[in-house]
């Protein structure tokens, strides 16, 4: 049996996790391939991070970012994404047992370029180790995105939360034709 999503992203870091709270708040099916495999795992303390004064470990601000994506419905599936293939009109992934369509393909795994490129995307930058995106983290695959390190943002957790952030309103403005603010009440 195939599963499907709105939004499959590769990756459960902050950038990965940020992107599945925004999506699971919009009401938007997403589910988060992760194999706890986050480079922020083994930081012992992020000392610039908003929120926390005295530092916080990365994994427990991974293990927060992982509470607070599912309590707003995102499906946290614990594979790491073996294959990712065009299926109009979107994608169809596989991981372990598992297959799984989505409309939109998030790609949030920091280093993990392989996935970028057998979707046909060239690699970019310093090295030629980034996926290149445009202002809304689309890469030039359609309904593909990109957020996080492996855009070739800076290495911090904040600054790829807030990527992840942004590329997710990039998604939920596209499947809604309209602009879209997340205010807390």
């Amino acid at each position: 049996m195939r599963s499907e999503y709105d939004v499959i992203v590769a990756g459960g870091g902050v950038a990965g996790l940020s992107a599945a709270i925004f999506l699971g708040r919009a009401g938007v099916s997403a589910a988060v391939f992760d194999r706890a495999e986050s480079s922020l795992r083994r930081v012992s303390r992020v000392n610039n991070y908003p929120g926390y004064p005295d530092g916080v470990g990365g994994s427990a601000l991974l293990d927060l970012c992982l509470q607070h994506a599912r309590r707003f419905g995102a499906r946290i599936i614990d594979e790491r994404i073996q294959e990712v293939c065009l299926s109009p009109p979107g994608f169809t992934v596989r991981a372990g047992a598992d297959e799984a369509w989505c409309r939109f393909f998030l790609l949030a795994s920091n280093k993990r370029t392989d996935l970028a490129q057998s979707l046909g995307l060239a690699l970019v930058g310093f090295g030629a180790k980034f996926v290149g995106v445009d202002e809304r983290g689309e890469t030039v695959v359609p309904a593909c995105y990109a957020a996080g390190r492996i855009t070739g943002l800076p290495s911090q957790a904040v600054v790829s939360a807030g990527s992840g952030a942004r590329v997710a309103i990039a998604i939920i403005e596209r499947m809604r034709g309209a602009y879209y603010v997340d205010h807390d009440v």
